[in-house]
């Protein structure tokens, strides 16, 4: 007898506090044998902080299963609470709030060809102003003026994600470059945490009202 949704969830939840690669390979074994839906009904019986803690410790090159199935719904919430684990680093840890920013961001939107999905996912986060900030994050402080854009670009590289915006939707990509341009690393990285602690707090919360809510 195969566990339900809610049991499953539980299980990588508690794997996911060690290791949120595990983590996501426990949701990939979950969508192999039991299948996608099965798997997407495990990952909304989880938090939103869970989630990103599974999507955030992977990256385009070993991209979550979540991040090719979440709804553009959900990745937004996602990049609203994930800047909650960059004062969480350890000390001795090279930490950059724009390579966090960048690696999650390839994930989303360089690990898979589905271009039409990518944009529903993209203009989700443009409309959110926060969201907006994770996306020009990146590119703060970044001289693009040289950039040739008919040329193919490395793979990887904040250029690649850049035109990989602009080729989906050039009203994004405006916007993109007018908050990076105008904007500072300080303070969109500062407005970046202070929004996706309150987010935390208001998780946190609402999952603790739920431990005495009516059986």
């Amino acid at each position: 007898m195969t566990k339900n949704a809610l049991t499953l969830a539980t299980d990588i939840i508690e794997i996911a506090q060690q290791s949120g690669r595990r983590a996501g390979t426990s949701l990939e074994a979950i969508a192999s044998e039991e299948g996608d839906e099965k798997m997407m009904a495990v990952l909304s019986e989880m938090d939103i902080l869970t989630v990103a803690k599974i999507v955030r410790e992977h990256d385009a090159t070993i991209p979550s299963i979540a991040t090719w199935l979440m709804d553009a719904e959900s990745i937004k919430q996602l990049l609203n609470v994930e800047p909650s684990y960059w004062q969480n680093m350890d000390e001795d840890h090279v930490f950059c709030a724009q390579t966090e920013a960048q690696s999650l961001l390839s994930q989303i939107f360089l690990s898979s060809d589905d271009e039409e999905k990518q944009l529903e996912v993209l203009k989700a986060i443009v409309e959110d102003d926060f969201g907006l900030l994770y996306l020009s994050l990146p590119f703060v402080g970044h001289d693009f003026s040289e950039l040739e854009e008919d040329e193919e670009q490395v793979s990887g590289s904040i250029e690649e994600l850049l035109m990989k915006i602009k080729s989906l939707d050039e009203d994004s990509y405006r916007e993109v470059m007018v908050v990076s341009s105008n904007g500072t690393l300080d303070n969109v990285e500062k407005a970046l945490k202070d929004n996706a602690n309150k987010q935390r707090v208001t998780s946190v919360a609402i999952d603790t009202d739920d431990m005495f809510a009516p059986l």
